[in-house]
């Protein structure tokens, strides 16, 4: 039974309580903290706020494993990296299919579609007539992925193509030696993606892993699809037991529907205050909204328990 130890409560009116563990390792109640970027540590802007900023180090210097939990891939996370400013050791990234060391920039570990279900799907999307983006683990086939062409092409792929440090290769059909990629996905108006969503999960039921949701950095909104077993704490756990950490000492933050299974199984799942109200509902707790700097509050929090 966790003994409550602060709490504070922000202008909304809702609460953030912090409990220490009965047994409290090294003064601290938790080995590490799990982190969401868009819409949680990041601001408006996509920088990290140097109040989170200077969290981050407190925490670092106190002991905690910090861990960027995101669904960008690899490359994307990178400029987040540098500007934290940390030696961090590893990173979960593409919803948890991979987990790369930072210091080599090598994937530790990948866990991509099973082939024959990542063909089907790419049929199914292509039958209703979408551009389909497949990601690769680079370090495992030297090519980041592809972006297959097809009618329905939302303007925002062409963006996407051109700014990301993702570098698909463009292909009007899918190469008969493509490896099994670790992520698929289409872009389009939410409207039209939330039907596509139902009927993806009525086809594939149990063979695919999907989300809706948007991403704030490219400004579009994306179905992304992935293994079934794949989730952000599936990649957490892969660090626990690599790092021998009890995953009841660990903390999660996130705001949107691909952090909901973390905030589940960490030993506490925090939702931001912008979070969606189906992550609040999952979450142990609710802090500050993330332009607010939530996460420095929590940080805060959780050092002074």
């Amino acid at each position: 039974m966790r003994q409550c130890a602060t709490a504070m409560r922000t202008r909304d009116g809702y609460s953030v309580v912090l409990c220490s563990g009965d047994a409290v390792a090294n003064g601290r109640a938790y080995d590490l903290i799990a982190i969401d970027l868009d819409g949680t540590l990041l601001g408006r802007d996509h920088k990290v706020p140097a109040a989170n900023r200077a969290a981050l180090h407190r925490a670092h210097e106190a002991g905690m494993h910090i861990v960027l939990c995101t669904g960008r891939a690899y490359p994307e996370t990178t400029p987040t990296i540098a500007d934290i400013g940390l030696d961090l050791d590893a990173a979960v990234t593409v919803f948890g299919a991979v987990v790369t060391d930072i210091p080599t920039n090598r994937t530790i570990e990948y866990t991509p579609f099973d082939l024959d279900t990542a063909r089907a799907l790419t049929a199914w999307l292509q039958e209703r007539r979408y551009a389909v983006l497949w990601l690769f683990d680079p370090d495992e086939h030297g090519v980041e992925g592809f972006a297959i062409d097809g009618p329905h092409r939302h303007p925002a792929v062409d963006g996407y193509l051109t700014q990301s440090p993702c570098v698909l290769r463009a292909v009007d059909t899918l190469p008969a030696t493509a490896p099994p990629p670790v992520r698929i996905s289409i872009v389009d108006e939410p409207g039209t993606l939330e039907p596509i969503s139902a009927e993806l999960t009525a086809s594939f039921d149990g063979r695919v892993k999907h989300n809706v949701l948007r991403a704030p950095a490219w400004d579009f909104t994306v179905i992304e699809a992935f293994a079934p077993q794949v989730n952000k704490w599936f990649g957490i756990e892969k660090l626990c037991r690599r790092w021998n950490i009890d995953p009841a000492r660990t903390v999660a933050v996130g705001d949107d529907v691909n952090d909901v299974d973390m905030l589940r199984q960490a030993g506490l799942g925090v939702a931001m205050g912008n979070a969606r109200a189906e992550v609040k509902a999952t979450a142990d707790r609710v802090t500050l909204p993330y332009d607010e700097c939530g996460v420095a509050a929590l940080i805060d929090e959780i050092l002074e328990s």
